[in-house]
C-alpha cells in the first residue's frame, strides 16, 4: 500500500508541474496607420484553443510545450498563419502581426464606385 501511495503522489506531482507557457502578441491594422486591431481572432490550428485581441490589439495564449501554427483572422482581412511557433518553458513575445484588407473587399469597393 505504501508503494502504491508513493507512485500515486509522484504521478500527481508530475502532472502539477506540467507547465503552460504564455504566448503574447499584438495585431495591427495595416490599412490604417498600423492602429491596434481590436477583436481579431487568434486560434491554434488543429486545437480548440482560441483568443481574441483586446482593445489595444493585444492577445495572450497559454499552451503546453510543443510546435504550433497560429491563425490570425479578422473579417474583411487576409488570414495570416504563423507556422512552427515553438513553445518551450519560457514565455514568448511575438512581433506585431499586421493584417491587410482582403482583395475581394477592394474589388467590391471598386465595382461599386465604377457604377
Amino acid at each position: 500500500m505504501k508503494i502504491f501511495t508513493l507512485i500515486f503522489c509522484l504521478l500527481i506531482t508530475s502532472v502539477c508541474f506540467a507547465q503552460r507557457t504564455s504566448i503574447e502578441g499584438s495585431v495591427l491594422d495595416g490599412d490604417f496607420n498600423k492602429e491596434p486591431l481590436a477583436f481579431a481572432s487568434i486560434s491554434v490550428k488543429g486545437l480548440d484553443i482560441n483568443a481574441e485581441t483586446s482593445l489595444d490589439g493585444g492577445f495572450e495564449l497559454n499552451l503546453l510545450e510543443g510546435k504550433y501554427t497560429l491563425i490570425i483572422d479578422f473579417i474583411g482581412y487576409e488570414v495570416i498563419e504563423i507556422k512552427d511557433v515553438i513553445v518551450s518553458n519560457t514565455d514568448i513575445k511575438l512581433n506585431p502581426v499586421v493584417l491587410t484588407s482582403s482583395k475581394r473587399s477592394h474589388d467590391l469597393v471598386s465595382t461599386i464606385n465604377e457604377q
